[in-house]
């Protein structure tokens, strides 16, 4: 067993404890605030406070963790190393900076707790971030400063071994906002399609929705068919979140009485996990609307839903989360930006979502998105594949796991020549 002694034991303080030794190290540990305990403790420990009771592993403690409410921080930027830190400490320590305040402070997405500027479509702007300043935004921050921190710990206590072999994972979400983009379609759906090609004089698509209507060519979006050949030469298969809702003045949907539809998501689960796609009307009128797409989807599955991803991305932090966990999703897969490739937490890791405005740890797990389709069709590379596999290659723990959000018209068999589509068969290669 581990020892930690610190001064006070916050709600803060147990809540990231446990999310680096327990749930990225995989070690045992207590936390006391009894000098003598502490003292007489015979294994590894170290002391997290203001100064330390002797000559024991010491990291001295930023106040963050045993604070209450929001308020600005002043981060100064310095380096462990190579690694960019913050929250440093000033006296002579085992750890420069306080590790244990600054992976909360990421997580927990403080800079999205206070005001902030937003984007003209209300989001969170990355480009204001800790990580876009400090320069850190691809790289999976914490997890590296937990693997070097666990080799300090493993020199100086001999019962903590460093694992030097360690396999990160990738997992791979396919989105289903829109089943088809010409057939099983209404005519009203088709023309207004047909009218804005025209009005657009885009008339690659004109043509292409012309020959999927005559049936001579496969609708583009319509490639369900087809996954079992992308995916099965590699281990890691997909989970299916499926937008299923009527459309609204926020978003056209696939109808849910769609007999098509509905086979296909019958027909889905039946080779891969299914996970719910929310629809932007859910995340505005969340009370009712999270209800009913739910347990319309829960209904035509007959299974439990537990794992969903927002269409709308994360808009409002606090209010999206709430209603998530409150509707008993344990598994949420938006922590990511729609359009810029990175790890928004500063993890790689999966995380427990904790609530600085109530002082809570929310029952909804979180798996951090480092890439989305749109993300990887801005980055102005020929071969956004391999920058993610380099990525990849430097995941520094067993617990770190690339994740990558497409969608289904990404898996059209025709574009299976295509550079992109190339690079994603390689990607998930074992």
């Amino acid at each position: 067993m581990f020892l930690v002694y610190t001064h006070k034991i916050t709600p803060r303080l147990k809540y990231i404890f446990k999310h680096i030794f327990e749930n990225m190290l995989m070690i045992n540990f207590d936390l006391t605030t009894k000098v003598e305990i502490f003292v007489a403790h015979s294994g590894p420990k170290l002391s997290y406070s203001n100064k330390p009771l002797g000559d024991e592993f010491f990291i001295k403690s930023h106040l963050l963790l045993f604070e209450q409410g929001i308020t600005p921080q002043k981060l100064k930027l310095d380096f462990w190393d190579e690694l960019p830190i913050f929250f440093l400490t000033d006296v002579e320590c085992n750890c420069p900076f306080d590790i244990f305040a600054a992976s909360f402070f990421l997580l927990c997405r403080y800079e999205e707790c206070i005001p902030y500027l937003k984007t003209n479509s209300g989001y969170f702007d990355p480009s204001h971030s800790i990580s876009m300043k400090f320069n850190f935004l691809e790289l999976p921050i914490i997890d590296l400063w937990v693997s070097k921190f666990q080799e300090q710990l493993a020199s100086n206590f001999r019962e903590i071994l460093k694992k030097d072999e360690y396999k990160p994972s990738k997992k791979i979400l396919l989105e289903v906002p829109l089943a088809f983009r010409y057939s099983n379609r209404s005519f009203l759906e088709n023309l207004e399609d047909f009218i804005s090609s025209v009005l657009k004089l885009n008339l690659k698509q004109l043509i292409n929705q012309i020959l999927v209507l005559i049936r001579i060519k496969n609708d583009p979006f319509d490639t369900f068919d087809f996954w079992k050949q992308w995916f099965n030469k590699s281990s890691t298969k997909p989970i299916v979140f499926f937008l299923f809702a009527h459309s609204s003045s926020y978003q056209t949907t696939t109808s849910i009485f769609n007999l098509r539809f509905r086979k296909i998501i019958k027909k889905t689960g039946d080779f891969f996990s299914l996970g719910l796609l929310t629809s932007i009307k859910a995340q505005i009128d969340s009370k009712k609307q999270i209800v009913r797409e739910k347990n319309d989807f829960q209904k035509l599955t007959n299974r439990t839903i537990f794992d969903v991803r927002l269409s709308n991305g994360i808009v409002n932090l606090r209010k999206d989360y709430e209603m998530l966990s409150e509707n008993e999703f344990k598994n949420d897969y938006s922590m990511g930006y729609l359009d810029r490739i990175g790890f928004r937490a500063g993890t790689a890791t999966p995380f427990y979502f904790y609530d600085v405005s109530r002082e809570i740890q929310l029952s909804i797990k979180l798996t951090p998105i480092f890439a989305t389709e749109k993300s990887l069709k801005y980055l102005n590379d020929s071969f956004p594949f391999e920058k993610l596999l380099r990525v990849y290659e430097k995941l520094p723990l067993s617990t770190s796991v690339l994740t990558l959000a497409l969608s289904n018209g990404f898996l059209d068999p025709g574009l299976k020549s295509n550079i992109l589509q190339k690079g994603f068969l390689d990607f998930i290669s074992d």
